[in-house]
This record gives structure tokens, C-alpha cells and sequence, in this order.
């Protein structure tokens, strides 16, 4: 018989925690208006200038309701971190983003190379181990599985905006967790 002490707990309270302030945080993504985009964009541009880089970057290969929702989601991201007092002291880089990229597009490539089904969950499961904010991810899973416009979205393009987003949310829990 095993016991609480020797099975290894896949979801902590804190998970727990932060996936209820998920939710909160998609709800209140859907309800946002012109005035919370121009305000926050202005707070953005000046804390963390390369969110908007990367709405723009993504703009030539996305469709209006595509891109209309990828900035929602950059919102979501946006809301999860902009309480920690790091996010207003440093700001994430381009060299920074691309290095990060570079190794989720890597552990993919390495991913693609496994044959059987329990190397490739390994695989997930030693990268997403290292990721702290497992459930702003999930939610963002989430909302691809939800809204129309990136359901539709090409397959290859969600796989390349979904690489960009869990990088973008690594480079800022790297800022987050250097103090």
C-alpha cells in the first residue's frame, strides 16, 4: 500500500492556486474593451516593450481574428506577471526570447526523433517540469482549443505561436525567478 509520502504529487496547492487565478485572468481578458488595450499597451510599451515587437512581428503572418486573439492571449501573459515587481526592473530581450526559442525548438526536433509513445511523454514531461507557470500554459492551451479563429488557424502556425508563447512566458519567469 502506498502512502501520501511516497507518491510524488503532480499538482501542488499552489498549482491549485494559480490555476483559480487563471480562470479570473481569462475572464477578464474577454471583458476587455479599447480603453484597457490603449491603456495597458502604453504600460506595456514602457515596461516591456518587446510584447509589442512581438504583436507586431506576428501580424504580417496572422489573419485580423487570429492576431486579435494571440493579443489576448499576450494580454493573459501579460496580467499573470506584471505583479511581480521584476517585470517593471527588467525587460525581456530579444537575445534573450531567441535563446529561449532556440531550445523549445530544439527539445521539439528532439521530441519529433522518439519513437516510442512513453519516450516522447517523457520527453514533455522533463520539459514542462521546468516550467513554473504550468497553469497560465494550460489556459493558453485552453483558449486554443476554445476560440474559433485559432482552431482554424493552420496547424503549422499554431505550432510556431505556441513555441513563441511558452517562450515568452519562460522569459519571464527567468526575469521573475533572478531576484
Amino acid at each position: 500500500m502506498q502512502t501520501s509520502e511516497n507518491v510524488k504529487m503532480i499538482i501542488s496547492e499552489g498549482d491549485k492556486k494559480e490555476s483559480l487565478r487563471v480562470g479570473q485572468l481569462i475572464k477578464k481578458i474577454e471583458l476587455i474593451n479599447e480603453k484597457y488595450v490603449s491603456e495597458e499597451s502604453d504600460i506595456i510599451s514602457q515596461k516591456q516593450p518587446f510584447l509589442i515587437s512581438l504583436i507586431l512581428g506576428w501580424r504580417f503572418d496572422l489573419k485580423p481574428l487570429e492576431l486579435e486573439e494571440i493579443m489576448k492571449v499576450i494580454f493573459l501573459i501579460w496580467e499573470f506577471f506584471k505583479k511581480y515587481h521584476q517585470t517593471e526592473n527588467a525587460k525581456i530581450t530579444e537575445t534573450q526570447y531567441m535563446r529561449i526559442q532556440q531550445r523549445n525548438v530544439h527539445m521539439l526536433k528532439y521530441f519529433e526523433g522518439e519513437q516510442s509513445r512513453n519516450s516522447k511523454l517523457e520527453v514533455i514531461s522533463a520539459d514542462l517540469e521546468n516550467l513554473k507557470s504550468k497553469s497560465l500554459f494550460t489556459g493558453i492551451i485552453f483558449q486554443f482549443n476554445q476560440k474559433v479563429a485559432l482552431l482554424n488557424m493552420k496547424n503549422e502556425t499554431r505550432g510556431i505561436i505556441l513555441v513563441g508563447l511558452k517562450s515568452l512566458i519562460e522569459s519571464f519567469e527567468e526575469i521573475v525567478n533572478k531576484s
